[in-house]
């Protein structure tokens, strides 16, 4: 299967982006995209790879559903856990791209049971709708590398766009590498928000009405998701 060079460089710059923002450790972590009907591309492992925050699109890798390598790239090879990505993508033909991260934020909030409620609504509103929703936790800390696994993650995960790990790290689904991307740092923010509110004892969500409000509003497209995909990949040249 060929690779695709333009999603091969959105996956790499996804990889730096959250990386900078603090949500891989070191090289653990992975970001995907579907190519094709039966393949993906997904950030390599092995003795060629750079860390997440230094990911090349040559770091990015061809693999099928199943997990196993299709590329002839020297000391790279898929990730133990690709079969998450996999899985998803059997499963679900609407995803078109796969996150799992490890941000700090989502691990100690899932460790000390600290609900991700909406304790905030403009100052970003992308994040509250995700605690509206409710999101889903994965009970097991462990790293999900069997297909029994990862099955049984997507009974508690459903077909929502985010699931949290617990102890572990956090997986978002999206129909873009952007979508998927940004997704992901909302989910961060709300996690952040969330465990600095606990710190400070009981903080309550908003009022209902503002909730009621804010849920009969319509919601606008992907133009949001583009001005922060721009908005990322200058800051990660620039800032």
């Amino acid at each position: 299967m060929k690779s695709d060079s333009t999603l091969a460089r959105k996956v790499a710059l996804s990889c730096r982006i959250l990386a900078k923002l603090g949500m891989f450790k070191e090289t653990t972590g992975h970001v995907s995209a579907r190519l094709g009907e039966a393949h993906m591309l997904i950030r390599g492992r092995g003795a060629k790879e750079t860390g997440l925050l230094f990911t090349k699109p040559t770091d990015v890798i061809v693999a099928d559903l199943d997990g196993r390598n299709r590329d002839k790239k020297a000391g790279l090879k898929p990730p133990n856990e690709a079969v998450i990505h996999g899985e998803i993508y059997k499963a679900r033909s609407a995803v078109g791209a796969v996150v799992h991260a490890h941000p700090p934020s989502v691990v100690l909030c899932s460790m000390a049971g600290i609900e991700l409620r909406p304790i905030f609504g403009g100052y970003d509103p992308s994040s509250m709708r995700l605690a509206l929703r409710g999101i889903p936790v994965y009970p097991s800390t462990l790293t999900l590398n069997t297909v029994e696994q990862v099955r049984a993650m997507q009974q508690v995960m459903g077909e929502r766009d985010v699931c949290i790990l617990r102890g572990h790290g956090l997986i978002v689904v999206g129909p873009s590498v952007e979508q998927a991307t940004i997704t992901a740092i909302k989910l961060d923010t709300l996690a952040r928000m969330n465990l600095q509110a606990a710190s400070l004892g009981k903080v309550p969500s908003i009022p209902n009405e503002d909730i009621a409000a804010f849920e009969s509003r319509t919601r606008g497209g992907n133009s949001s998701v583009d001005a922060l995909w721009r908005y990322y990949s200058e800051w990660l040249i620039k800032g």
